[in-house]
């Protein structure tokens, strides 16, 4: 990618008196990716001209050498984070539909995608072989994240920016599923399930059509509960799959390892035909354990107690988990 290909896309993310003029775009692009002393002369301080050359012919060598040792990405990235959302998804569209990246792109990561993007540019602008994004960007289905212990000094999960940090780099994954999209899911395995309990709870037949008009207020507050713990480990599953190497067989280590963890509490037989108190005994337990199989236990920061308990409806789901009332039926 190219700046004159990147300061287009960017440019409806300012406010109006920058983005009408395309001088005040590179001058304010520059501005904010650069860290500068108040007392220091700022290098973008050129003529309208010249700026004006830089968006419509990319041309910026000169001026990406003088600012390659003082970049710093903070401010960039927060003005993109801060734009209107019809801004962020027209970039992550232009920026997927312009192949520029091989990571999923969407409104939640763009700010952090493109400004890996402006970096690169500017990189190679210079003539730098060490780009500052190259260790996380692109990423290529071989450089996917390596989380077997001792291939990293560290990774973690820091959740305010929702990257993975690795060994300093930081991943941009997935944004976290939100309620509006997940309410429109079928009835998966995991809701029968939950809809069986209450069933049997309240004596009249609950489902996905009647859940608000037949239940009470402490079951509907349940559900959603447990619809948040779903989404919670849902999006734990979706957001690492593209990011990390081995994923699929890992996180398959790590559900059963879970089960592992809780099947004598499943099969409890003093819980009867009472899915409630099995549910959350079950929840009870899974917070406790320790999941050690998995190399997913590399990551720091990222395994919550509601990802664990939503990791149970993942098991309905897979049918390692048959019900949470007649455990022991076909």
């Amino acid at each position: 990618m190219k700046f004159n290909e990147l300061a287009p896309l960017v440019k409806p993310c300012f406010n109006h008196n920058i983005a009408k003029s395309k001088a005040k775009t590179v001058k304010m692009m520059f501005e904010l990716i650069t860290r500068y002393n108040s007392d220091e002369e700022k290098p973008y301080d050129l003529a309208e001209v010249t700026l004006r050359n830089y968006f419509n012919n990319g041309k910026i060598n000169d001026l990406a050498s003088k600012v390659w040792n003082r970049l710093d990405r903070t401010e960039f990235e927060r003005t993109i984070e801060d734009a209107s959302d019809d801004a962020r998804t027209s970039l992550a569209t232009s920026i997927k539909n312009g192949s520029y990246t091989t990571k999923r792109v969407d409104r939640g990561t763009v700010a952090h995608v493109c400004t890996d993007l402006f970096i690169e540019i500017i990189g190679e602008a210079a003539g730098q072989t060490a780009i500052k994004s190259k260790k996380s960007f692109p990423m290529t289905k071989e450089s996917k994240i390596d989380i077997r212990t001792g291939q990293h000094q560290s990774i973690e999960y820091i959740k305010d920016k929702n990257v993975l940090r690795v060994d300093g780099a930081d991943y941009p994954i997935s944004p976290e599923l939100s309620e509006e999209k997940s309410n429109i899911t079928v009835e998966l395995p995991y809701k029968l399930a939950l809809y069986e309990i209450y069933t049997i709870k309240l004596g009249k037949k609950i489902n996905d059509q009647n859940l608000k008009q037949k239940a009470p207020r402490n079951i509907i507050s349940h559900f959603d509960r447990q619809q948040r713990d779903f989404n919670d480990a849902a999006w734990y599953e979706h957001s690492l799959r593209d990011t990390v190497a081995d994923f699929d067989n890992q996180f398959s280590l790590l559900k059963h390892d879970a089960y592992d963890g809780i099947e004598e509490t499943y099969y409890n037989d003093e819980y009867g035909n009472n899915g409630m108190k099995r549910l959350r005994e079950v929840q009870n337990k899974i917070i406790t354990i320790t999941l050690d199989l998995s190399n997913l236990k590399n990551i720091d920061n990222i395994l919550s107690n509601n990802i664990k308990k939503g990791l149970c409806h993942l098991m309905v789901n897979d049918k390692l988990i048959k019900s949470w009332v007649d455990v022991n039926g076909d």
